[in-house]
């Protein structure tokens, strides 16, 4: 489901973007996203946390859904 736009900030190249906001598989995360800048779909939405960069909790979960893509 679409829930509108939000930023989104991508763990390769840092780049900070506006994207659609769409539910990971019926879950509270947001899909993500291709970053404009690099192609890359490593991306989680930009928030306090996502400022944290490597040490950030919600990126572990992200990691695992960047893994499941790439397969």
């Amino acid at each position: 489901m679409m829930r509108g736009f939000r930023e989104f900030k991508c763990d390769e190249c840092g780049n900070t973007f506006t994207a659609m906001d769409i539910e990971w598989n019926a879950t509270v995360l947001s899909m993500p996203q291709k970053c404009p800048k690099c192609g890359s779909m490593h991306t989680m939405p930009a928030s306090l946390g996502s400022l944290l960069g490597k040490l950030n909790p919600e990126r572990k979960l992200y990691q695992k859904i960047w893994e499941e893509m790439d397969r």
